[in-house]
């Protein structure tokens, strides 16, 4: 780029999509990872989810968790949950975290 000069980026909303619902999740579900914001609504605290797979390396995913704030999300260990730091993962009600998608290590890296 010159000095002086700006560069106007065009990003189209459609490329940001979000979850018609919010479903109720139990223990060791799997989360939809082909939105952008994905959201959540589980009853109580749930253990054990997993994210599928990413659909794009460096692929973007929120994931909004609804309820209230005691109805916590942890993810399984990073083997079966594809969430790089595992147990260590965990979303509390009325809260969202961002993770983006390495394809070389088939792993959900949270953004924090």
């Amino acid at each position: 780029m010159t000095a002086g000069v700006t560069q106007a980026i065009g990003i189209s909303a459609a490329s940001y999509t979000q979850s018609a619902s919010a479903p109720a999740i139990a223990n060791s579900a799997t989360i939809a990872t082909n939105v952008t914001c994905t959201r959540v609504a589980p009853a109580g605290a749930v253990t054990g989810l997993i994210l599928a797979a990413g659909v794009f390396p460096g692929q973007l995913l929120t994931v909004v968790n609804e309820s209230a704030a005691l109805s916590t999300i942890t993810f399984a260990a990073s083997g079966t949950s594809r969430v790089a730091d595992g147990v260590l993962s965990i979303i509390a009600g009325l809260t969202a975290r961002t993770f983006v998608w390495n394809a070389s290590t088939s792993l959900w890296y949270p953004c924090k």
